[in-house]
């Protein structure tokens, strides 16, 4: 092995009004040194993306949603903590008190792959690094992993317990790193061509594999060493404008399935709920949704694998589906209540509209010729509700008519093809 670096990425939580100290946590991205002597820093980087999507990446001026610090400190498992930085959610992603930990680290080169196994596997090692008011998000299982490796030759040996699969070393390696899971836990199945679906072609110099807990780099010509070479430049981009695009694919998967959970567990006859919903679906679009992030088209396609090992498109479409059939429902609520009410309004002003002008031409007004036409108006309005079902219908069945309803779930299996409870990703790379 040449190079081996990798980011380490750990769901977080931030309390309310909780901010890194000053000092040891600076704003923006960590600074990535480039062979030409300068750094990817936030401005550079900013270069790169839509507008809208650079404030969700890196914060406003005056209000940063990213900070950096070099830790110092071992990493465990032969790797080295290289830099470290705190990404907050964004207000528009409906992600309260969401964020994510990013651990830069140098793998070693005698077991790369078995480090970064350990790694993904105890996200709770960097509990210790966080400052106050943060915590590692409950239940997290195991961390998000990019990896970035390359060799002297270019050429690759075949790996304990995947070379019975056939593939070219380069592919075990690829879905190895891609994965963090040894194959004595997730044997792969050679015939299972889809586990490299993810697989995106940058050059005969490397290539990239995404599943869905991970991403991988690899090198597929030598690397001669050095800071100014072209290997060295891909090290830098898989460590700034690559690990950017991923950490969006993570909040947009976290902001579609939260949506997707509140829109499941809503009351389906609440107009005041459904305008808070359709409002966070159209702020989160607009704050991290896009098909094109770049003009450089292998960070999109970067991008479209994550999505689609997520399912995030399908479940954003069913999210859209599932709005639309609850705005159907209290639209169509809200008709049979106007219905109704003009139904009774109309029944019961109709007697008493004719009643009253018949008294007026046959008597002078007064008490008791207002007492008698009120009289002879109920009696009236009393006989056609009780000859006639139609208008007995209304007060009989009154309100399964005017309630907003039982709770509905627009958004479960059985009203729509995808339930907000979305099965995960098959676990392709043993992921």
């Amino acid at each position: 092995m040449r190079r081996g670096s990798a980011c380490v990425v750990v769901d977080v939580e931030w309390d309310a009004g909780a901010a890194p100290p000053e000092g040891t946590w600076h704003p923006g991205p960590l600074p990535v040194p480039l062979p030409n002597g300068t750094e990817a820093a936030a401005e550079q980087r900013l270069s790169y993306f839509e507008a809208r999507v650079g404030r969700s990446l890196f914060g406003e001026p005056g209000r940063p949603g990213r900070w950096w610090c070099r830790p110092g400190q071992d990493a465990g498992d032969g790797a080295a903590a290289d830099g470290a930085e705190l990404l907050r959610a964004p207000a528009s992603a409906g992600l309260d008190g969401h964020g994510l930990v990013i651990v830069h680290v140098s793998l070693p080169d005698a077991d790369p792959h078995g480090a970064l196994t350990a790694l993904a596997r105890d996200p709770g090692r960097w509990a210790p690094l966080l400052p106050p008011g943060l915590r590692v998000r409950p239940g997290t299982r195991r961390a998000w992993t990019l990896c970035h490796l390359t060799g002297t030759t270019g050429t690759w040996p075949a790996l304990p317990g995947l070379s019975a699969t056939g593939w070219e070393t380069r592919d075990q390696w690829l879905w190895r790193l891609a994965s963090a899971t040894p194959p004595r836990d997730f044997p792969p199945d050679p015939e299972d061509r889809t586990l490299f679906a993810g697989r995106v072609r940058f050059s005969a110099d490397w290539q990239a594999l995404v599943l869905r807990d991970g991403a991988a780099f690899l090198g597929t010509s030598p690397d001669p060493g050095g800071t100014d070479t072209f290997h060295a430049t891909a090290e830098a981009l898989v460590h700034s404008l690559y690990l950017d695009v991923f950490l969006l694919g993570r909040f947009q998967d976290a902001a579609v399935r939260t949506l997707a959970e509140d829109l499941t567990h809503r009351r389906a006859g609440s107009a005041t709920d459904l305008r808070r919903l359709e409002g966070r679906l159209i702020a989160l679009r607009a704050a991290l949704w896009s098909t094109h992030l770049t003009r450089h088209g292998k960070a999109d396609e970067l991008l479209g694998r994550h999505q689609e090992q997520h399912r995030v498109p399908a479940l954003l479409a069913a999210l859209g589906e599932g709005l639309t059939e609850a705005a159907r429902y209290v639209e169509a609520g809200q008709s049979r209540r106007v219905s109704l009410s003009l139904g009774l309004l109309s029944a019961v002003g109709l007697p008493f509209g004719l009643v009253f002008a018949a008294g007026a031409l046959w008597d002078d007004a007064g008490a008791a010729s207002v007492l008698v036409c009120t009289l002879v108006s109920l009696l009236v309005t009393v006989l056609m509700f009780a000859l006639l079902p139609p208008l007995r219908a209304l007060f009989t069945r009154p309100s399964r008519a005017l309630a907003p309803g039982p709770s509905r779930r627009p958004f479960t299996r059985r009203s729509g093809p995808l339930s907000a409870r979305t099965p995960r990703a098959p676990r392709t790379g043993g992921s």
